[in-house]
């Protein structure tokens, strides 16, 4: 029998009131074996004392494990903890708030697409955020998003920003899985490589995680059926938050865009010249 693990990090800022968050993930319908958070003795950006480790809802374990990965450490250490056992891992952000369907909807995608990685939110290696070219992959269905034209604009005005759509208005697949909104993978999709970050593409996960399973040849799966979208809660923590994150110069857009062309010229993958 499968089972179902959940997977998830989180970062000293925010660890005052991270409990109140994962406390939503034990009202999930779906049948979890474990929810785990795991968090590095040692942060690339943060410093704590062991007597600041969040308090956790019972039916929550904590994780304390020797190596930062950034945001990838969501999901990177679930993947050595469960190396070689029938597992799935479901992984998310800590400072989002997910309806009590969420791990069910990722669970009956999976039985419907084997194999293949499962997100709700994700993105083309052609959006301006990643790497704006003209490459179109050639698994079908690809999955379709929302304009964002002059009724989208002027609808987000005339509800002062409190409408705010799915991006994605199709399941189908996708070249970027995006983590804030889930996504559901095995650990035998990754492998050692998949460990060895570079230093300057760290703060970008999303980016990082779908290279590792493009190069393995792991489909990413965007599911829209049933689907309600993640909302944000006051554990953000904005000032903290990587999207704002500057590292060596780049920020999230040129970092994501690194990274693109790191998997292009070692792996020759995402429209990379032959």
């Amino acid at each position: 029998m499968t089972k179902l693990i959940l997977s998830l990090t989180t970062i000293p800022p925010r660890f005052f009131n991270v409990g109140e968050n994962l406390k939503g993930l034990l009202g999930q319908n779906a049948n979890i074996d474990s929810i785990n958070l795991y968090i590095p003795k040692h942060y690339k950006r943060f410093k704590y004392d062991e007597h600041e480790l969040p308090i956790l809802p019972t039916g929550v374990n904590l994780r304390i494990v020797e190596t930062d990965y950034g945001p990838a450490t969501k999901i990177l250490p679930a993947v050595q903890e469960y190396q070689g056992q029938d597992v799935m891992i479901l992984f998310g952000d800590d400072d989002k708030v997910y309806d009590p369907n969420w791990a069910q909807r990722f669970v009956n995608a999976a039985a419907e697409h084997p194999g293949h990685a499962i997100c709700e939110e994700g993105g083309h290696i052609s959006m301006p955020n990643y790497a704006a070219i003209d490459w179109i992959s050639n698994r079908k269905p690809q999955s379709q998003f929302i304009k964002k034209d002059l009724w989208y604009r002027a609808k987000r005005a005339m509800t002062f920003g409190t409408w705010k759509p799915s991006k994605a208005i199709s399941s189908g697949y996708v070249d970027i899985l995006e983590g804030w909104g889930g996504v559901l993978v095995r650990p035998e999709f990754f492998d050692k490589l998949s460990f060895e970050i570079p230093d300057l593409l760290w703060t970008v996960d999303d980016v990082w995680l779908s290279g590792c399973l493009e190069r393995r040849s792991v489909p990413i799966w965007l599911n829209v059926n049933d689907k309600l979208r993640a909302t944000d809660n006051s554990n953000e923590v904005k000032e903290a938050a990587l999207r704002k994150y500057v590292h060596n110069g780049y920020d999230r857009i040129a970092a994501n865009r690194a990274c693109i062309k790191y998997f292009q010229k070692h792996y020759g993958i995402w429209g990379a010249q032959k």
